[in-house]
């Protein structure tokens, strides 16, 4: 069950509910800074809250995607070679975001 459709979709619906709230969560947060100074980023990054918060939002944003990516990638290329080039793809700039998100983080001595 691992790669089938009735898994994905399960797993595509929840990540879309962690979204709901984190996105509004990370929309209010940004309205509230003043005038996105670096400084004030990095205080608010370093609140433990609010950088798991960010983390878990860009996580469910990242598998999200990837999942829309590969359900778009099923359904409109025939080829099988092709699919799996793209699906490669995917999962490399997926990797190579949560790797780059991650040390962004702890660069900024938040975790």
């Amino acid at each position: 069950m691992k790669n089938s459709y009735a898994s994905k979709w399960i797993l595509q619906r929840i990540t879309a509910l962690f979204l709901i709230p984190l996105t509004f969560w990370f929309i209010y947060q940004c309205i509230s800074f003043q005038d996105f100074q670096f400084e004030e980023m990095k205080l608010f990054f370093q609140s433990y809250l609010n950088s798991f918060l960010f983390l878990m939002m860009m996580i469910s944003m990242l598998i999200h995607g990837k999942l829309g990516c590969e359900t778009i990638i099923q359904d409109y290329i025939s080829s099988l070679y092709l699919q799996k080039i793209f699906k490669g793809l995917i999962n490399f700039i997926t990797l190579i975001t949560f790797f780059l998100v991650t040390v962004a983080i702890f660069k900024l001595n938040i975790i």
